[in-house]
């Protein structure tokens, strides 16, 4: 048996961030808006952070990855989700503030409003850091990017619209008119809803458009869409359309019409074609860094500015295809990096090279979902086969892993005085 840590990138990076273990321990509280694979890469990436700097012990690595509250040797960690309720999410914030929060990761742009709004006037707030977040200026959580709380720092994820209308004339050149659905109390929602118009637009195309406040509002406005002669869909980045995906599809499908979703990674969740900023493991590495240099007292928090996550990532649902009567183009198939098939979700580069380990299809299917439950799940790759092949398995899996150096990305956020003032003479000039 072969333990596959997922994120390998993390540990090795991290492994020579030293350690200040201070007499009372911190305690970090770990909130999101729901529940959604993405999220757990983040979260994930956070933990394997903590793990490698030494500020956790093995076993208790293993309590985070079961997402098991702790209170350890050097640190404390609490969890706590609004389960993608609006209205949970000012008391989660709460309640890790009375339970004596020093630092608070937070992931999407809700529950980043609602740290920053509640701590904000306090005196001396706990740090907020922050992910998933895609526009975190237009949210009010920051101005721009050094112009901000100072116990305020974290990544934007940035989502170029621009880059994605183009893949629906790759996937369809006759298309003419395609609609979007967006939350209009998100302002995710609204602002991805208005660049995708601006793109279409670009590309001579019509885009028909609908706002919904709830979850319910989903099928009628799919219908409705429908009913205006929309030949795809394409929806903005936003929690509401992400986890009411399901009832789109409902709709797409039975009218068998592609629904491309903006958020990566979410053909997990049936959309057709998902292409969106991604990397979220990534992400979650250097909000890890982030915390270990705080909690180190090697990183400045007031003068670490907000950094940017704008990686295209691009994946095909081939079995909501096969459902839709929708068979994919080779050019976009020739973009795409993730392919989900048989329910098991992996990279194009990973099956070419199962593929050379001599494995059939079947094997490879098995594989693949082996993998998504282990990157899921946090980390053991449980399969049955010959120890030569699960090493190269091991090795060719970390070999894909990105390389971004975490500490240079962390130096480039550094807020100079040059800096703050070309960005305040920047907002001051916009009015």
């Amino acid at each position: 048996m072969f333990k596959l840590l997922l994120m390998l990138l993390s540990l090795l990076l991290m492994a020579g961030v030293a350690v200040g273990h201070d007499e009372d321990k911190p305690t970090i509280a770990m909130l999101r808006f729901g529940s959604f694979f993405s999220f757990t890469y983040m979260e994930n990436a956070v933990v394997d952070t903590l793990f490698a700097s030494g500020l956790v012990t093995e076993a208790e690595h293993a309590m985070l990855h079961a997402r098991e509250n702790l209170e350890g040797e050097n640190i404390n960690v609490y969890w706590n989700d609004a389960n993608f309720d609006f209205a949970a999410v000012n008391p989660i914030v709460e309640d890790a503030l009375d339970r004596g929060a020093d630092a608070l990761i937070v992931l999407s742009t809700p529950t980043a409003q609602a740290a920053v709004n509640i701590t904000k006037d306090m005196d001396d707030p706990p740090v907020v850091l922050f992910t998933a977040v895609f526009n975190p200026f237009e949210a009010g959580i920051a101005e721009a990017p050094c112009i901000k709380p100072a116990h305020v720092s974290g990544i934007e994820t940035v989502t170029l619209y621009e880059d994605i209308v183009p893949l629906l004339l790759l996937q369809d050149p006759d298309l003419k008119v395609f609609g979007t659905i967006y939350s209009s109390s998100e302002a995710s929602g609204r602002l991805g809803a208005e660049a995708i118009v601006a793109a279409g637009e670009a590309q001579g195309l019509t885009v028909e458009v609908a706002a919904v406040s709830s979850i319910s509002d989903l099928i009628i406005a799919s219908q409705a869409l429908v009913d205006k002669g929309v030949e795809a869909f394409l929806l903005p980045s936003d929690l509401l359309t992400m986890s009411g995906l399901p009832a789109i599809m409902q709709i797409a499908t039975e009218n068998g019409l592609p629904v491309f979703h903006s958020t990566s990674n979410t053909i997990i969740l049936g959309a057709t074609v998902s292409a969106g900023a991604g990397h979220n493991s990534l992400q979650g590495s250097l909000l890890g860094a982030m915390l270990v240099g705080h909690l180190n007292g090697e990183l400045d928090i007031a003068s670490t500015g907000i950094g940017l996550i704008d990686l295209l990532s691009i994946g095909v649902n081939l079995d909501a295809a096969a459902e839709q009567g929708i068979e994919f183009t080779p050019a976009l198939m020739e973009r795409a990096h993730l392919l989900l098939r048989d329910g098991g979700m992996s990279g194009r580069a990973l099956v070419v090279f199962l593929e050379s380990l001599g494995m059939d299809e079947e094997t490879v299917q098995l594989v693949l979902k082996a993998i998504a439950e282990a990157q899921a799940g946090g980390g053991e790759l449980d399969l049955d086969l010959p120890e030569e092949i699960l090493a190269a398995l091991t090795a060719g899996i970390a070999s894909q892993r990105r390389t971004e150096d975490v500490g240079a990305i962390l130096d480039s956020l550094h807020c100079t005085p040059e800096m703050i003032a070309e960005q305040q003479a920047a907002l001051d000039e916009a009015g």
